[in-house]
């Protein structure tokens, strides 16, 4: 049988070996069966809960044309993490003749093993939910702790300051970007600063002292992860607290145009 490797990892937390792991594990469960490996597809950084992976369209398109006969990747949630994609494209690769095989030992050519892939499917999608909640409440408690949970928050007074009088003296966010570059100043999360970085930190009343976090609740996303919606929050924000100012109010309001 003619097989396609598929591989993927999630984040750039992890590594990028990550990927020729994957497809080693994935060599040996081809060639314990027989098959020969005519493709490899493969997905860096990209969650499993969207379908928006180039690599796993590449393997749908390749499927569609009759390429290959079996999909060999690590385990399930490598290719999906989403019920809502599982459903359609496991029927579809069935009605293409298409197996799937893991390096963990699943076997959709054995009977009755559909259920138990749709299981493990549902166990992948609500892992993918359960790392999303965790990773929701440490935010919520760096946020309760007055400390930065993620974002353009810059902590230097002077540059925060320099950057408001900039403003407030009529140069453009982008203008501003440009002056911070050509001073080599360190940006919040890089050496480059962006105008929509300077305008994040120009609009966020963290710099006058006041800290909000989770103001908006998801919404959506069962079919792509990637595409949830972010609505404001009915009963306003869960954290809400007065920390040190940067600048004073009167500069941010003028900034702002408030009161003007």
């Amino acid at each position: 049988m003619r097989a396609a490797l598929y591989a993927r990892y999630s984040t750039d937390l992890q590594r990028g070996e990550s990927i020729d792991d994957q497809f080693r594990q994935c060599e040996r469960a081809a060639l314990a069966q027989g098959f020969e490996i005519v493709a490899r597809y493969s997905d860096a950084g990209i969650t499993g809960g969207t379908t928006e992976r180039p690599g796993y369209q590449a393997l749908l398109s390749a499927a569609r044309r009759g390429d290959f006969s079996v999909i060999v990747a690590e385990d399930i949630s490598r290719l999906w993490r989403s019920r809502a994609e599982y459903g359609p494209r496991s029927a579809e690769l069935e009605d293409l003749g298409v197996q799937l095989i893991t390096a963990v030992g699943d076997d959709t050519r054995r009977d009755g093993y559909g259920l138990m892939i749709s299981i493990k499917a549902a166990m992948a999608e609500h892992m993918r939910k359960e790392t999303s909640y965790r990773t929701r409440r440490a935010l919520e408690g760096l946020a309760l702790a007055g400390k930065p949970t993620g974002g353009s928050y810059y902590k230097d007074p002077k540059i925060v300051k320099r950057i408001f009088e900039a403003a407030a003296g009529g140069a453009s966010p982008w203008q501003i970007a440009g002056r911070l570059n050509r001073a080599r100043i360190p940006g919040p999360r890089s050496r480059y600063w962006s105008g929509e970085t300077v305008k994040r930190i120009l609009r966020s009343p963290r710099y006058i002292g006041r800290l909000t976090w989770g103001l908006t609740v998801s919404q959506g996303g069962a079919r792509d992860s990637r595409r949830t919606r972010h609505v404001i929050r009915p009963e306003g924000p869960l954290v809400t607290r007065q920390i040190e100012p940067l600048v004073s109010l009167e500069l941010w309001n003028m900034v702002n145009g408030i009161g003007a």
